[in-house]
């Protein structure tokens, strides 16, 4: 007859490790499930499962959210140690076969790094020609969730709140300020800001939430209790953008990078005061406390190297 640790062990899945430790970090059901593509009622009742295997309460549930209990931080720390060795157990099989296998997967929405991330890729593919390399865009949020579930080897974005990602190694490779720019020219964000009231109600056209120049904006404008553009066009792809700008009076924020395409249909400056709140940041990350595969490995180290930022 089996001992009792024996059967526990044998009715925990793996999978029910890593929603433990999904909702640990969100604390939220519904976010949890989210960022797991489930349902909350399936991530309810999966989490219900594993407490009655375990015999013991992991969450707190209120209307505040899902609150981890001690026990419940013990085990995701105990988790994550075991997917740690398990991702040392697969990656001494590759390096026992003396070669790795898969699609090198590269998320990208960084505005500004586009040549930096293709010339890295061409070094990638000269370097390990039977290699497949995917890029994925999606929005940054998106993304950021990908890594998290392995779903993506790396991902180009900006930094901002990253510090949130407990697990999640960033490496910056281009900071910008940001600017607002109309038909009207070109105007420091500051200015716009203080002079709120003004701007409110003119036509707005922003990327979608999720991306990092729209996401710092709101935030800049949520701590000091101000409202949100009433008017909005929101866009993801600069196609038709300079001639929408154009033809509808818009307002709009732009990196101070990209301040060369402005030229020729506004008056453009050499130099503009830039909000602290507003810089961009973006660069490379991964996630750096997991041991990867060698090819992942090699990817970074080309991202990352002083020929590649030279070249920039």
């Amino acid at each position: 007859m089996k001992s009792l640790n024996e059967q526990v062990i044998r009715k925990i899945k793996l999978r029910y490790l890593h929603f433990i430790d999904v909702i640990c970090d969100t604390q939220s059901l519904v976010a949890a499930a989210s960022r797991l593509n489930v349902t909350p009622a399936a991530l309810s009742k999966s989490c219900i499962e594993i407490e009655k295997i375990l015999g013991v309460q992991l969450f707190v549930r209120s209307h505040q959210g899902m609150q981890p209990t001690e026990i419940c931080l013990i085990i995701v720390e105990s988790s994550r140690a075991i997917k740690y060795e398990l991702d040392k157990l697969v990656t001494a099989v590759n390096e026992h076969k003396e070669t790795e296998f898969g699609t090198l997967l590269i998320g990208v929405q960084a505005m500004g790094l586009e040549k930096r991330i293709m010339q890295g890729v061409s070094v990638i593919k000269r370097n390990d020609p039977s290699r497949t390399i995917r890029l994925v865009q999606r929005e940054r949020s998106a993304l950021i969730d990908m890594l998290n579930r392995r779903e993506l080897d790396m991902i180009f974005v900006d930094s901002f709140q990253m510090d949130r990602q407990r697990n999640v190694s960033f490496f910056p490779m281009l900071q910008a300020g940001s600017v607002v720019i109309s038909a009207q020219g070109v105007r420091p964000v500051r200015d716009i800001v203080e002079d709120w009231m003004v701007y409110r109600d003119n036509l707005w056209i922003l990327p979608q939430k999720g991306f990092a120049i729209r996401d710092r904006f709101e935030s800049v404008l949520y701590s000091r209790d101000l409202d949100s553009p009433r008017q909005i066009i929101e866009y993801n792809s600069s196609s038709g953008l300079r001639d929408l700008f154009t033809i509808s009076g818009g307002f709009g924020i732009i990196p101070t990078y990209a301040l060369s395409m402005a030229k020729g249909y506004v008056d453009v400056n050499i130099e503009y005061e830039t909000m602290e709140e507003m810089r961009l940041e973006s660069g490379l990350a991964w996630l750096g406390a997991s041991p990867h595969k060698k090819y992942v490995q090699d990817a970074i180290a080309v991202f990352t190297s002083d020929e590649l930022r030279a070249s920039q």
